[in-house]
């Protein structure tokens, strides 16, 4: 038996070693330069302007660097009050009030044309780029050729690099190459290649779009954006709520909506009278159920799909309702530091190992990780939160270990 329980102990320790080598040791690029010349024949083939396609990949270079920070994206390994306070304070409000008194202008004309709060525009300007401070300073044809070519989501990342082609093509950008982040965004409210393409306006009617330069341009797209994903005009995103005792925490999951007065009938608090109409919202509880509970309306998804993570899709609430209040309010409470990337792959294949079903690991806790772990926790009278913290890891890891068969 002792035998089994280490031979077990080692295999959990190995699979973090080999998962760890293997973020650490990314392919070298040795075949990065015949794969972008394959890649500019795809491009040619598709009729995207062959000066665009030229200039767009004369000088792509492989970055390993880019492979390593696709592994370490802050919106899914850090805590939600690491991220939230890492992002959110009295400086970052204050600033954001002012640019709000310093664009009102244009801000106003945006809000009455697309129904979106000039609040919203100013919260995700200054979560994307810091109102513009910085954009990202990496080429960003060779972020995304780095991507493609890595391989994790190797098909996405290469058509929004032949949509960077196509937007070198439409606005001309010949003699100045596209900056951005390392996840292949750019401008002042960092759109993918396709976003500009698709929700890009040019609202200052010089005909071009410029999401760098032009503040119609950058917010009207923006707005548009949010408006065609589905924005509701004057409904809320999110509220603080509380929670009654004995409340059944598997209920509480961004996909389960109900009428906000069935919530308030299950004992849910702090609604306010103006709320109680809306006929869709979910509970969501991003530290799991001893920590805040947010009450979230369709909004809050029209952010999901902005930024897929509920840490940013919070930020951008709360951001935004600081910006209208007189005092700083926001205060997040301590929360143990979120599991790694490494610990989330062992945490999904310990679910799995024990009839979980959490899908392929991949290192990120997406729903069917958090469905895994409801079932889990209801076989062992837990709360039902689905909340991957280190106290499940803990339990699942040691279980895995110490429940090893005995025998051949």
């Amino acid at each position: 038996m002792q035998e089994k329980l280490g031979a077990s102990l080692k295999a959990l320790l190995m699979t973090g070693l080999l998962l760890s080598s293997a973020l650490t040791s990314a392919d070298d690029g040795e075949g990065f330069p015949a794969w972008v010349a394959a890649l500019k024949q795809e491009a040619l083939a598709l009729h995207i302007a062959p000066q665009a396609v030229d200039v767009t990949l004369s000088q792509v270079t492989y970055l390993p660097k880019v492979i390593e920070l696709d592994r370490k994206q802050p919106e899914f390994v850090t805590s939600f009050s690491a991220y939230v306070n890492r992002r959110i304070n009295q400086r970052v409000v204050n600033k954001g009030k002012q640019m709000l008194q310093d664009y009102q202008g244009v801000l106003y004309v945006v809000e009455e044309l697309y129904q979106v709060p000039k609040e919203v525009l100013v919260a995700f300007w200054g979560l994307e780029t810091n109102f513009g401070g910085f954009m990202g300073d990496i080429p960003l044809a060779s972020a995304l050729a780095t991507l493609s070519y890595e391989g994790r989501r190797a098909e996405f990342f290469k058509r929004e690099l032949l949509n960077l082609m196509r937007v070198v093509e439409r606005e001309h950008r010949y003699d100045s190459p596209v900056t951005g982040s390392w996840a292949g965004a750019t401008g002042h409210m960092q759109f993918m290649p396709s976003t500009l393409l698709k929700y890009g306006v040019d609202a200052d009617a010089d005909g071009k779009i410029d999401i760098w330069g032009s503040y119609p341009d950058i917010f009207s797209s923006a707005a548009n954006y949010l408006s065609q994903a589905g924005w509701q005009a004057d409904k809320p995103i999110s509220m603080l709520v509380a929670l009654p005792p004995g409340f059944d925490y598997s209920q509480a999951q961004l996909q389960l909506y109900k009428p906000v007065s069935e919530w308030v009938r299950l004992g849910v608090v702090g609604v306010p009278d103006s709320a109680l109409s809306l006929p869709q919202a979910a509970i969501i509880l991003p530290q799991g159920f001893d920590g805040p509970a947010y009450m979230v309306f369709p909004n809050f998804d029209v952010i999901m799909q902005w930024n897929r993570s509920v840490n940013y899709a919070l930020s951008v609430s709360l951001l935004s309702q600081q910006l209208r209040q007189d005092i700083y309010t926001l205060a997040m409470p301590p929360e143990p530091p979120a599991l790694s990337y490494q610990q989330m792959w062992t945490l999904q294949e310990a679910l799995n190992a024990k009839g979980f079903d959490s899908g392929t690991p991949d290192g990120f806790p997406g729903g069917k990780t958090q469905a895994a772990i409801r079932r889990y926790q209801a076989t062992q009278q837990l709360p039902q939160d689905g909340y991957p913290g280190i106290a499940i890891f803990n339990r699942l890891t040691a279980e895995t270990i110490y429940n090893a068969p005995i025998g051949e």
